[in-house]
């Protein structure tokens, strides 16, 4: 079995890949994320400049790279600046369906593999104070759209329609079964 790389720090994305069964090294990748374009290019892009970076030193491993984003109408949600920006997203998403698109890339030497899933999220009208509060945990500040759908965000959460793992940081069923065709 080839080694396995995954190009985050995510404890989201560790636990996902740990959960799957996978041995694996983490060396994050550092870049800088820009949302620009078509959200699901965009969520593309950024996976597969996340798992290059790594693979570029580790060509002889199998490299994954994941990047997660929400989208609004139009508008792709990333992580927030700061408290004020947070409370924005929240507000936005309040009593909303939205996306979640999640790219990703594994690099290795039987070749280049990039897919992406997305999947619809519906949040429940939220209040002022639950947003203030929520804000308050520190949980939305690291998360693209100012949520996380694993921790204290779950109880804004109405609905899911598809792989509750897509919105977490990584498709499940998806990343496994190609990671052992690619890691056989």
């Amino acid at each position: 079995m080839r080694l396995l790389v995954l190009a985050s720090e995510s404890k989201r994305r560790v636990q996902i890949l740990k959960m799957l069964g996978f041995n694996f090294l983490v060396i994050p990748s550092y870049i800088e994320e820009n949302h620009m374009g078509h959200p699901v290019l965009t969520a593309r892009r950024l996976a597969f400049r996340k798992a290059f970076t790594v693979w570029k030193d580790y060509k002889f491993a199998t490299v994954l790279g994941a990047d997660t984003i929400v989208v609004l109408g139009n508008k792709i949600l990333g992580k927030p600046r700061d408290k004020e920006d947070a409370k924005a997203m929240l507000r936005n998403l309040s009593g909303k369906w939205h996306k979640v698109i999640t790219g990703v890339a594994i690099l290795s030497p039987k070749g280049k593999i990039s897919f992406h899933d997305t999947v619809w999220v519906k949040f429940a009208p939220l209040s002022n104070k639950e947003i203030e509060e929520y804000v308050d945990t520190e949980e939305p500040m690291d998360k693209a759209g100012a949520y996380a759908v694993q921790g204290i965000g779950a109880r804004f959460i109405e609905k899911i329609s598809g792989d509750f793992y897509t919105v977490m940081g990584l498709p499940a069923s998806k990343t496994y079964r190609i990671l052992k065709d690619v890691l056989d």
